[in-house]
């Protein structure tokens, strides 16, 4: 009889599975175990990912958080880090205190303008709501805030002395600050946001170097300091991106060229002349847009309005010779002009042309001179006045439609034989700076058009202008 085996008894499928086979097994297990956890990993970075860019970001704006800006500040931008649903954005966009504006588009790039004036002296807040604000769907998480000011106007004018010339900025609630001295200022410019002056000096044998000043700080920039080249007027470009200006050059036998405006950046370079033929020109005037300059033609005495995309010319008349004054809407240029034909006594009217040829009007009448023409707006022309041979001498600045030349307000400056030195609006068009020169006295004025209200500046001086 066979013994029994005590040994315990294997199952059929662990007795014939062979040992290597087994562990293979369960290292494909493992692997497959890993794999899953690495396809979870990453879909969770996909998600993530996918996360951020449902997202969309304000990435700059214009002015920046807390920055004080000038009375003439005419928009606000704001850009978007991808595109966005500009209807959505539009919704929910506004400013406080609340003002009037409209919403443009510039690619990314959001332009609140405001609608008439200017924004008045104070604090300001723009706002944009958080929301679906992309146009995929993508969110603003949290709403954007740009808290800015707007500074209050003053004004810059030229002190004179015995010896020399200093120009002199004003503020409110500030003591007068000195700019810069020379032997003399021929003239100068304020650019539209008031960040900077550009100043012509002359130095002891008249010849002319330009110069740009920071009102803020007081620090002076030589831009143009040649020995051959001679400046004269200056003109800033509507944006404040370039200049126009006068210059001559001296020659070989001592004498200087003939004057032409020169296309110049605000490093000093001069880039090319305004005509391309290079024939004389003087007295520039850049309208608001900022697609024509009416000047003067020395040489043929001809008052031209050259379009500096086309080149196209527009010969408005014969002028007298001053800076000429733009609609705001840069329809219309007024000059002063020569009187047409023979009169019984002296006229010298003030012309209004329009681009397009429809509008030819002439201000003033016989025995009157008319000067400094400026816009009200776009349907008013403002003019200084003197009467020859008045009983009552003096000045006037005279308010008249350009529809049908009818006089529509007038203010006296000047009671008496003095000569305004210039005049300007500010820039809401509610005062005048203006200053009288009687003998060797000069006074700057303030006039409130709205109250008739005349303040005397002090100190005074010549050549008075606003500094937004």
């Amino acid at each position: 009889m066979a013994r029994r085996s005590s040994a315990p008894r294997q199952s059929n499928e662990l007795r014939h599975l062979p040992i290597p086979t087994f562990i293979r097994s369960e290292r494909r297990a493992l692997l497959a175990l890993a794999v899953v956890s690495w396809a979870a990993l990453v879909l969770l970075l996909i998600v993530a990912l996918l996360g951020d860019a449902r997202r969309i970001k304000v990435v700059h704006s214009s002015p920046s958080e807390g920055d004080e800006v000038a009375i003439t500040q005419r928009e606000l931008t704001v850009t978007f880090d991808r595109e966005p649903d500009r209807d959505a954005v539009a919704r929910t966009v506004s400013l406080s205190p609340p003002i009037g504006g409209e919403v443009r588009w510039r690619g990314r790039t959001m332009a609140y303008s405001f609608k008439g004036a200017p924004l008045p002296p104070g604090d300001y807040r723009l706002s944009i709501s958080a929301g679906a604000l992309g146009r995929g769907g993508e969110k603003l998480d949290r709403p954007f805030s740009l808290s800015f000011s707007v500074r209050e106007e003053g004004w810059v004018l030229v002190r004179t002395s015995l010896t020399q010339q200093t120009l002199v900025a004003f503020r409110k609630g500030a003591p007068p600050k000195p700019l810069l001295t020379a032997p003399s200022i021929s003239h100068f410019a304020v650019a539209p946001d008031g960040s900077r002056i550009a100043v012509v000096t002359l130095d002891e044998q008249r010849r002319g170097s330009l110069q740009l000043v920071d009102p803020a700080t007081g620090t002076v920039t030589p831009l143009v300091d040649d020995p051959s080249v001679y400046v004269g007027g200056v003109e800033w470009s509507p944006d404040g991106g370039a200049l126009l200006v006068v210059k001559r050059d001296a020659l070989l036998d001592g004498t200087v060229g003939a004057p032409r405006l020169w296309l110049t950046r605000i490093s000093g370079e001069f880039i090319g002349l305004l005509d391309p033929d290079g024939k004389p020109s003087l007295l520039p005037g850049w309208s608001p847009d900022a697609q024509s300059v009416a000047y003067v033609s020395p040489t043929d005495a001809r008052q031209l309005v050259r379009n500096l995309s086309t080149q196209q010319v527009f010969e408005a008349g014969t002028p007298r010779g001053s800076p000429p004054g733009w609609s705001p809407d840069s329809r219309l240029v007024a000059f002063e002009s020569v009187p047409p034909g023979q009169a019984t006594l002296l006229l010298q009217p003030v012309r209004v042309r329009s681009l397009d040829g429809t509008i030819d009007r002439s201000f003033g009448r016989e025995g009157e001179s008319r000067t400094a023409p400026r816009f009200l707006d776009n349907s008013t022309l403002v003019t200084l006045r003197q009467v020859v041979g008045a009983s009552r001498p003096g000045t006037d600045l005279v308010f008249e439609s350009l529809a049908d030349g009818s006089t529509l307000r007038t203010i006296q400056l000047t009671d008496g034989p003095g000569f305004i030195d210039d005049w300007q609006f500010d820039a809401v068009r509610h005062s005048v700076l203006y200053s009288v020169r009687d003998a060797n006295a000069l006074t700057t004025f303030r006039l409130n058009l709205q109250t008739g209200e005349r303040r005397p500046v002090t100190p005074s001086g010549g050549a008075p202008a606003w500094l937004p």
